[in-house]
């Protein structure tokens, strides 16, 4: 039988100009804090996805870009009061006013997955989130993603650009080609896996439990139990 309180790694797959994925990470945080306070364990490991690599490395503006894919501005009216909402009931000021652009996200995942394995790493995509979606600053410019970092991390600027600069962005490719391998085509996505069996090239075992969306702390909760339940003792 497997434990009950066994560590549940969790991989979240999100993009950082994804408002559901943002929305996703703060009911994240509220369920770990429900799993902390009951003794249980789960390590969340970031890993980085682009609903829209095809977009130019400076982005393309906003409210055009969004009403060609949504089919008018009356449906991006639409789908961005509903985000905002939703947004707005779990404390966060998403405005989409104030983002001036649809970003490509490469630049500011690559400053984000620099932090990996560093307990300031959550701390970084929170304020990087915060930076694009309530702050409406433009995280394709490195320097607004080193000023984030750097804020959020208590690492000085340049101590931000050397971390970035000493990165191996292939780590960040493999990452992207990971999730296609893993058939992840939408975000947020939550991969929970207690068990034992890991298959080295996927970081995953049989026991693995997938789910898409921005989903509320219970059901967070249930995937956590369902992960344990399904571990290998």
């Amino acid at each position: 039988m497997s434990d009950p309180t066994e560590t549940v790694r969790l991989d979240m797959w999100a993009d950082i100009a994804c408002p559901w994925c943002f929305i996703g990470q703060t009911r994240l945080n509220r369920a770990l804090e429900v799993e902390r306070a009951a003794g249980r364990e789960v390590e969340v490991r970031h890993r980085p996805y682009q609903l829209n690599p095809a977009l130019p490395p400076e982005g393309l503006p906003m409210r055009a870009h969004y009403a060609e894919i949504f089919g008018g501005e009356a449906a991006v009216d639409e789908a961005f009061a509903r985000t905002e909402a939703v947004a707005a009931e779990v404390g966060l000021a998403i405005d989409h006013a104030r983002m001036p652009k649809a970003a490509n996200t490469r630049f500011a995942h690559g400053v984000v997955l620099s932090y990996d394995g560093d307990p300031r790493q959550r701390a970084v995509l929170l304020a990087m989130y915060s930076a694009y979606f309530e702050k409406g600053l433009d995280i394709t410019e490195p320097e607004v993603c080193y000023a984030v970092a750097a804020e959020a991390s208590g690492d000085t600027r340049d101590e931000v650009e050397a971390r970035v600069a000493a990165f191996d962005l292939a780590r960040l490719d493999a990452s992207f080609q990971l999730g296609r391998e893993l058939g992840v085509n939408a975000v947020p996505t939550f991969v929970a896996d207690a068990g034992a069996d890991i298959d080295p090239a996927y970081g995953l075992s049989p026991a693995a439990v997938a789910l898409q969306g921005a989903q509320p702390e219970e059901v967070l909760a249930q995937v956590f139990a369902e992960a344990r339940k399904r571990a290998i003792a």
